[in-house]
């Protein structure tokens, strides 16, 4: 599978995990960027816990995935 296959998966119920693939991003990458686990990024993606973060981690997932926080899904997991 190529890195360019990776991010072909539009069918997805999460709207976190779809915000992530319209930059292109990795799971891994995205975690780097807003200093969580890559375990936590599956958890929020699988619907299996919410998106908590601080300010800081928030305003640096808006600048990652190029949304304003009041773009936001307000329910990542619907």
């Amino acid at each position: 599978m190529t890195k360019h296959q990776k991010f072909q998966s539009p069918e997805t119920n999460s709207s976190f995990k779809r915000l992530r693939l319209n930059v292109k991003l990795s799971q891994e990458k995205l975690a780097r960027e807003i200093e969580v686990a890559v375990s936590t990024v599956r958890r929020w993606e699988k619907g299996k816990a919410e998106p908590t973060m601080t300010i800081a981690q928030w305003k640096k997932f808006c600048r990652t995935v190029k949304k304003d926080f009041d773009d936001l899904p307000h329910f990542f997991n619907s």
